[in-house]
């Protein structure tokens, strides 16, 4: 979500985990449902629809240094791209 993952909370419900954040400017609550397919992460807004439509980015992670370290990219329909990478002390 463009965030960094210091202020970012997890709640694992089954097999969704909800992701929420007070936004720092000026601290609105954002939450997120997520789930994992392979290495694919599937993305919703709380009450919003699944990221899966073929126009959506597509969101993968690879776990990478023995699992010390977590890449995460994102590829938008366009063909570019962001890609993020986290040490895992960075996660906790």
């Amino acid at each position: 979500m463009g965030r960094k993952p210091s202020i970012m909370k997890a709640q694992p419900e089954g097999e969704i985990t909800i992701v929420s954040y007070n936004r720092p400017s000026d601290w609105t609550l954002w939450k997120y449902r997520c789930r994992l397919e392979g290495t694919r992460v599937i993305w919703a807004s709380e009450t919003g629809r699944w990221r899966t439509d073929p126009l959506d980015s597509v969101v993968t992670f690879e776990v990478l240094d023995k699992g010390n370290r977590v890449r995460i990219v994102e590829r938008h329909e366009d063909g570019s791209q962001n890609e993020y990478s986290y040490r895992r002390s960075e996660l906790r």
